[in-house]
């Protein structure tokens, strides 16, 4: 399911980003493990890709590090 949508997420900043959690639909899931990471670029922004799993959902997550907005790109269930 593709989504596109603004989520709050907790994150670590060292030697990099790495999300922890996030909040979708009034829910907060945690982020138990990154499965993979890439980059795209946006014009001049390279936004982060993050595919993670909660345990049971695996999700897409995007962080736009010059606006710092992240977004819930794809759900799988």
């Amino acid at each position: 399911m593709h989504l596109q949508e603004p989520i709050k997420v907790i994150a670590v900043f060292d030697n990099g980003v790495r999300p922890v959690k996030f909040r979708w639909n009034g829910r907060v899931y945690p982020v138990k493990e990154i499965t993979y990471t890439w980059r795209t670029r946006h014009g001049h922004t390279s936004i982060v890709h993050f595919s993670v799993t909660d345990g049971t959902t695996l999700f897409e997550l995007s962080y736009n590090p010059y606006t710092m907005v992240w977004r819930l790109e794809q759900v799988e269930a």
